[in-house]
């Protein structure tokens, strides 16, 4: 059954990926000012057809995501397993929320080709808020899970934590860093990619080693 979870999370995590991709690669990259405005001016040329799908991929990787999460359940040692659905809990909220976001991103592109200033800067003041929401509930159960895992609560061995979505999060201003065309994806997909490697490597541990 873990496999199954496991898997699943992971799916929900390149799904999400994809999702990013869909709304907002492009061949000729962007440049990163610290602002939403370069990836606007990206989604502001695509077809409607590209932003509906790339919205709604947003929720259903969620849902995925959310099935993943509970492998922080399955992996908690007995005695620990109240702080693993603690842990489960809070990144399932902060997944919805951030999933809805992803949603409401395909609003940039939809109004922002009506060049609606007014409106875009309505969507822009909510999705902020909607943003720091995701963020900061995603960013809270990633440090809990973290610390789980340093305390030798779950199944994983400590160096786990040096690959857990928290602690790959830090290295996001490096990801800006890099040439063009994998700044797009890697820069571009990072807040995925990160579970995306855990997942990865968690699968690795459980089945190919002795934790």
């Amino acid at each position: 059954m873990l496999n199954t979870i496991l898997l699943i999370g992971l799916s929900g995590a390149i799904l999400m990926f994809i999702g990013d991709m869909v709304l907002y690669y492009s061949k000729d990259d962007y440049v990163a000012d610290g602002t939403l405005n370069p990836i606007i001016n990206i989604m502001k040329t695509e077809g409607r057809t590209r932003l509906y799908i790339g919205g709604i991929i947003g929720p259903v990787a969620a849902f995925l995501y959310c099935i993943g999460y509970y492998h922080l359940v399955l992996v908690m040692n007995e005695q620990y397993q109240i702080w693993g659905w603690v842990c489960f809990l809070i990144n399932c909220l902060g997944i919805i929320c951030g999933g809805a976001y992803h949603s409401h991103c395909a609003y940039f592109g939809l109004i922002g080709r009506h060049d609606n200033i007014e409106a875009l800067d309505e969507v822009h003041k909510y999705l902020n808020v909607q943003k720091a929401v995701s963020f900061g509930l995603q960013g809270l159960g990633f440090l809990l899970l973290a610390m789980l895992i340093v305390l030798k609560w779950t199944v994983f061995p400590r160096w786990m934590m040096v690959v857990s979505p928290g602690i790959l999060f830090l290295i996001s201003p490096f990801t800006r860093k890099l040439p063009k065309g994998l700044h797009m994806i890697i820069g571009g997909g990072w807040t995925n990619l990160i579970s995306v490697i855990y997942y990865g490597v968690a699968i690795i541990i459980l089945n190919f080693t002795h934790c």
